[in-house]
């Protein structure tokens, strides 16, 4: 146990000082976070394909929800977008004890100066084992992320599957009257792309397929935790910034799915 702490000190210390490095040797600072702002603030610009700067790859309606926060100057957007994931990194590891989660936090860092949705999807994984509708965050921007949302297919809670499914067809519906022209582009852009992934089509649908099984697995031994690696299997680009989606895991693991078992056992008993 000590071997392992002292190893995720080292690496969240070489971590941050390597990503600082790349940074300043760059200047690239806020990757991710700077198209989210552009693309908020009218330019979406689905002919960018992905690992090109600015480049905007989610439905047109998390553009519309950051919009308000877009109109800030680039420094203040970027800043406010750090605090905010930073929040929430540190609500995920709050269950660790802080010499595990300071080591896990400093290996987050360089998502949070990238400024990608990792970190915010985690949290959402989390939220919505008691509050479906945060997975029409990861549904409307990753999308296959939203494999998490499998859970309630394995508990058979149709309930919560089926606010997933109005809560991103409300916020879909929203957001198309606002922008037809961008959802258009971003539906062709989806099936033009289909094949985007570094492993294919084929390795994307199997690592989906993949997913799905732990997911469900997860549900039956009542195990939430396995939701995590099951959206990190399941991302579009299956590289090392996506295993920030484990962040989730100790608030997964600290009886979030429990929870809703017992709520459903309170329900069934009512009946």
């Amino acid at each position: 146990m000590k071997t392992a702490l002292v190893l995720s000190w080292a690496y969240g210390v070489f971590t941050v000082l390597h990503k600082i490095w790349i940074s300043a040797s760059t200047g690239w600072i806020g990757w991710d976070a700077h198209a989210y702002w552009l693309a908020a603030r009218g330019d979406m610009a689905y002919s960018r394909s992905g690992g090109e700067v600015d480049a905007y790859l989610y439905s047109p309606a998390f553009a519309t929800v950051i919009h308000p926060i877009a109109t800030l100057d680039w420094s203040l957007f970027y800043s406010f977008w750090v605090v905010l994931q930073s929040s929430a990194l540190i609500w995920l590891l709050k269950p660790l004890k802080l010499r595990w989660a300071v080591p896990f936090f400093l290996a987050s860092v360089p998502e949070l100066i990238n400024g990608n949705i990792f970190i915010l999807l985690a949290m959402c994984a989390v939220l919505g084992l008691t509050r479906p509708a945060w997975y029409s965050v990861a549904l409307l921007t990753k999308v296959t992320p939203g494999v998490g949302l499998l859970w309630f297919a394995g508990k058979r809670d149709w309930r919560s599957l089926s606010a997933v499914a109005m809560a991103t067809l409300l916020v879909t519906a929203c957001s198309y009257v606002l922008t037809p022209t961008e959802w258009n582009a971003w539906l062709h852009f989806l099936l033009s792309h289909h094949d985007g992934s570094p492993d294919g089509l084929a390795g994307l649908a199997v690592r989906f397929l993949l997913a799905a099984a732990l997911v469900l697995y997860g549900a039956k031994k009542d195990m939430a935790w396995l939701i995590a690696p099951a959206m990190v299997i399941a991302s579009p680009i299956f590289d090392f910034p996506v295993l920030t989606l484990l962040t989730a895991i100790p608030r997964l693991a600290s009886g979030s799915g429990s929870k809703i078992i017992r709520n459903d056992q309170v329900g069934t008993a009512a009946t």
